[in-house]
This record gives structure tokens, C-alpha cells and sequence, in this order.
């Protein structure tokens, strides 16, 4: 899947993208420590800041907002972190009449990411002012009014656009947007604005930023996540000696055994045909742990699955197509020293692109960006990759690279860039690896605004995900199933049971694991620890906010089922009135 990783005959790692691990990641963190010789922090790097960069320019540095691991695990604990200020402590009065010390006195008053749009570090050059800023208090009534566990919500939400929900309801400015909400959806769930629901951006935005304070903050993989995380958890559990994993085993069709032909009723339930029928597995429950356009191909080959009502509407979700591109550079005459963010503090990079990612090793990349055709609504991330990864960092010793010394040899002390592009069904349709380097690099150079030569590049690798990453466009929540979709029959996965657990992403996966593991056990009449930890409990701002939408819904409901801004109000009435 996205997260396998091989080497080349090079011996020089390769990865379909880089996965970041959010603060709220709880059931993944602790999934992660129960692998035996595995350490968190020795496979993760501290949380890192990211540079959120718009076709503008550097628009923000988003900072590392929490201080410790203590943020809410589902009791209510991070409400205390996240401001206080509301509605219980009282409106800090501005420090001075600087519109900074205005923003930094309002912001309290806000959950996140609402206070993060208030005090992040803006770029002097960013095209935001203050007011686009505050044009994002547009989206409380929203925010308040989605239940990120109801399923009500999610119905009233899906159907509309996020384009739509933040602009025509939410009232947010044309800056704002193009800024800063325009690259988050485009990097988050992958999409352009129209094209995705507003329920999945309301509870990617939650999850990913307004869970908890802290919530944005992000730890990176000091290495290929298969070398670090899964080739150890593939051991310990094939030495278990109840587990056989079959790389590389493309499942067919899935049928029941009952009806055959000399089969007795305890047989198993279920046979698995795999690679065209070379070779079948039989088993007593089914977990289906892929994705939407996978499960629609398997649903059409195999009539225990598809002939399930859960399974009638597989042929609508559609994916989203990502390409990682790995670039290995000649190594700069000058070490740069002194960095911020991720693991190590030096790089090889030009010393032109070094000092552009001073803060962070990490630039979130919205479309359009240097006016590239190939980037209209494409969203990338720019990764430099020996501040990351243990392997690559300047002076690595050999005990820190992996594979054969001689092999190793090839690359070291090589500068090493990743470039993630997402939604590039065009980028992925061209066959010419080095052509793909060479936009990679013009996208990063724009990103940065610093030069990057084609003439420095050493190796390159490209891997091309084709609709591998699940779209949550209008109305594709109607057709996410539940963990229990027929007898026998489990799903896990980031687009399951999407008015479920409050989660997203990796952790929406890992969520949804347990709770098939637990389901199949349950049935099974097993003991199985399918324990999950709950979501973020809403903060005391959100649940004041919760309370107010509940009154003005069942005293004042809103026309459209969408709460408006108050000016977006305002501006329907004035037009009613004119009429």
C-alpha cells in the first residue's frame, strides 16, 4: 500500500510519499509501541513545524502549538490547554492598539484552528491582512453545528461543497481562502475546494487542527515507515506463528463455501481466490482492509460481496491519484547548520534552498504555485529529507544507513529532496521519470524561491499511486460502509464508518482495524483487545459554541440547513428587502 517502501539496485531507499503522524494519532501511537523493539521516539522525529506556501508565496510558519504529549485522549483534559479564556476566565485585554496585540487577545475567545489562522507566524509578503484573518470567525457557526460523530450532521453536510460552505455560507474572504484554506484541502483530503464535501472538511479540518490545541502538530518517520515500523511488526507477528502474510497476493474474488458440493456446515465460510484463481485461502471472516476504487473491482468479481446492500454504491467512489518523487542531489560545498525543525539541523542542500527552510524541513504546498500548468489543482509537499530521515543525515554513520556498506556507498553524504504532488492525474500520466524530476524541481524551486538545478540531480524515483487515495468528494460519505458490512464480512480503512470515530487518515485506519478485529472476534466467540481510545473530547470553547448552535437550530432554524455568518445573514436579508 502507501506505505510500502523497497530499495533500488542501488540500494537507495524509496517510498509511495511521506505520512506524517498528528497529535491526536493516540490508537496509532499506541499500536506502534506494541511492536517489539520499537521505540516511538527512535522511529519518529520531534513534532516539526510545516511552511504553508499559496500561489502567493510563503504564506505562514504553523507552529508546534502544545508542550507536552498531555493533550486530551478523550476525557476532557486538553479543553484546560487550549485558551481558557472562554467562557470562564474572561477577554484578555490587548497589550497594546497593535493589530497584532488585537489578534492575540481575540484569539482565546477561538478553538482552534482559529487561533492558530490568528498567531501563526505570517510572511511580511503574505497578501493576508488582518481582516481576511478574522473573516474565518465566519466559520464558527458551521463548526459548531457539525457533529463530528452524528451521523444527522454528516447527511446535512456531505451534500454541499466545502467550496461552498466557506464561501457562500461562512462568508470567508476571497484571501483567506485562496491563502489559507485553498492549500490545506488541497494537501488534507487532496481536493480542490468544489470537489469535496463539506462534512469531510469540517472533520478533516477538526481532526487534523481543532481537536485540541496541538492538534496540528506533526511528527515525521526518521526513515522509510516499511523499514522503521512494518518489516518489525511483520516479524513479531509471523513469529507468533498464527499470522502468514502473502506479499504481493492480489485477491480475486471472495465467495461463500456454503452450498458446495460435500461441505459440512462447520467448514469455513468463506473462499479467497487469489492471483486469477493460482491459488485460494480458506477462512471463517473476511477483513477487507482497502480502499474505495479496490473495493469497488472486488465487489464486481465476487458475489458474496457485491450482491450486499453496503456494497450497491462501491462503483461511485472515485480516488485520488498521488506521485512521489525522490530526488538524490550532488551535495553542497556548504553545510548549512543551525535549522529548525525535524530531527537533524544540518543540511546539503544549496545553501539558497537551506535558508529558505530554516524553520521547518517541511513546505505545505497549495495549487497554482509558481504558475506551473501542471500544479492549476495540484497541492505538493516539499521534504528535505536528511533533516528527516536517520539514513540521510550529514555525517550518518554506517551503523545508521541500511543494507550493504558497498551498496550504501553509492549515495552517501547525498542531499536528498521529496516531492509529494497530490491529485496529479497528469503528472502521473508522464512516462519520462527525469521529465517528472525536472517539474519537481521547478515546483520546489517556486515553493522555496530558491533555484534548484536539474544539473545537480544524481538519482531519481518516482512512484506513481493512481486513485490510491480515498476522494471525499460531495456526497461520497452516503456510500462510506460500515466496519460490519454482512456476515463474516468486516471493512477497515480511512473512508469507513465516516460518522464514526472522530478520526482521519492513519489513525481513522488503525480505528477502524480494531473495531473489525473486535467485531470478527465478537462473532467468532474469540478474545481479542480491540480496545480504541476515544476522540479528543470537543474543548470548553467548541462546547459552548455546541450548546448555542443546539438553541438556534430548534429555535431558528436555518433556511438552508447551513448556519451563515452573521454578515452572510445580513447581506440574504439586505437582498430580500430590496426585492
Amino acid at each position: 500500500g502507501l506505505a510500502g517502501g523497497w530499495r533500488t539496485p542501488r540500494g537507495r531507499p524509496v517510498e509511495a510519499g511521506i505520512h506524517g503522524f498528528w497529535r491526536e494519532y493516540k490508537n496509532t501511537f499506541r499500536a506502534v509501541e506494541r511492536i517489539e523493539g520499537v521505540e516511538l521516539d527512535d522511529v519518529l522525529t520531534p513534532y516539526t513545524p510545516s511552511v504553508l506556501v499559496s500561489k502567493s508565496g510563503r504564506v505562514a510558519l504553523a507552529p508546534v502549538l502544545a508542550e507536552t504529549d498531555e493533550v486530551d485522549g478523550g476525557d476532557g483534559d486538553g479543553a484546560a490547554m487550549a485558551g481558557g479564556a472562554f467562557p470562564g476566565g474572561g477577554v484578555r485585554l490587548p497589550s497594546s492598539p497593535r493589530p497584532e496585540a488585537i489578534l492575540e487577545s481575540v484569539a482565546p475567545l477561538l478553538p482552534p484552528p482559529l487561533d492558530v489562522a490568528l498567531l501563526s507566524e505570517f510572511s511580511p509578503e503574505s497578501p493576508l491582512t488582518i481582516a481576511d484573518r478574522l473573516s474565518g470567525a465566519g466559520l464558527l457557526g458551521a463548526w459548531a453545528d457539525f457533529g463530528q460523530e452524528d451521523p444527522e450532521s454528516w447527511d446535512r453536510y456531505d451534500s454541499l461543497s466545502a467550496e461552498d460552505l466557506f464561501k457562500k455560507y461562512a462568508g470567508v474572504s476571497d484571501g483567506l481562502y485562496d491563502e489559507l484554506v485553498s492549500p490545506l484541502l488541497h494537501v488534507l483530503p487532496m481536493a480542490p475546494g468544489y470537489d469535496t464535501s463539506a462534512a469531510a472538511a469540517l472533520s478533516c479540518f477538526h481532526v487534523f487542527a481543532l481537536q485540541t490545541k496541538g492538534a496540528f502538530d506533526v511528527r515525521w518517520c526518521r526513515g522509510g515507515i516499511a523499514e522503521k515500523i512494518f518489516d518489525p511488526w511483520a516479524t513479531q507477528l509471523i513469529d507468533g506463528g498464527n499470522v502468514n502474510i502473502q506479499g504481493g497476493a492480489r485477491v480475486t474474488a471472495i465467495e461463500r463455501a456454503e452450498g458446495k458440493s460435500g461441505e459440512e456446515k462447520s467448514s469455513p465460510a468463506f473462499e479467497i481466490e487469489l492471483n486469477g484463481g493460482e491459488e485460494s485461502i480458506r477462512c471463517d471472516a473476511v477483513v477487507l482492509a482497502v480502499g474505495g476504487t479496490a473495493m469497488e473491482r472486488i465487489a464486481a468479481g465476487s458475489s458474496a460481496i457485491g450482491s450486499l446492500p453496503a456494497a450497491q454504491n462501491f462503483d461511485k467512489l472515485r480516488g485520488v491519484t498521488c506521485v512521489a518523487v525522490r530526488i538524490f542531489l550532488k551535495p553542497s560545498d556548504v553545510v548549512t547548520s543551525g535549522l529548525g525543525g525535524g530531527k537533524h539541523g544540518s543540511t546539503q542542500l544549496p545553501p539558497a534552498a537551506a535558508g529558505a527552510m530554516k524553520d521547518s524541513p517541511v513546505f505545505v504546498c497549495g495549487p497554482g504555485v509558481g504558475d506551473i500548468p501542471e500544479l492549476d489543482e495540484t497541492g505538493f509537499c516539499v521534504y528535505d529529507l536528511q533533516r528527516l530521515h536517520d539514513e540521510f543525515a550529514v555525517g550518518a554513520s554506517k551503523e545508521e544507513k541500511d543494507g550493504d556498506d558497498d551498496v550504501n556507498n553509492n549515495f552517501d553524504g547525498t542531499a536528498v529532496l521529496e516531492v509529494d504532488f497530490f491529485r496529479a492525474d497528469g503528472i502521473a500520466d508522464i512516462d519520462d521519470d527525469e521529465r517528472v524530476a525536472r517539474l519537481a524541481l521547478r515546483a520546489a524551486s517556486a515553493a522555496l524561491g530558491a533555484n534548484l538545478s536539474d544539473e545537480d540531480v544524481v538519482d531519481v524515483a518516482v512512484v506513481r499511486a493512481r486513485n490510491a487515495v480515498s476522494h471525499f468528494a460531495p456526497k461520497s460519505a452516503s456510500h462510506s460502509p460500515d466496519v460490519r458490512i454482512g456476515d463474516g464480512i468486516y471493512m477497515c480503512g480511512d473512508w469507513i464508518d465516516r460518522s464514526g470515530h472522530a478520526s482521519w487518515s492513519t489513525e481513522k485506519a488503525v480505528v477502524t482495524g480494531r473495531q473489525a478485529a473486535g467485531a470478527a472476534a465478537t462473532e467468532l466467540g474469540l478474545m481479542c483487545d480491540a480496545d480504541v481510545i476515544p476522540a479528543a473530547s470537543d474543548t470548553e470553547q467548541l462546547r459552548a459554541l455546541r450548546k448555542m448552535a443546539k438553541i438556534l437550530r430548534r429555535v431558528a432554524p436555518p433556511p438552508d440547513r447551513i448556519p451563515p455568518s452573521p454578515w452572510k445573514f445580513a447581506e440574504s436579508l439586505v437582498s430580500k428587502l430590496q426585492e
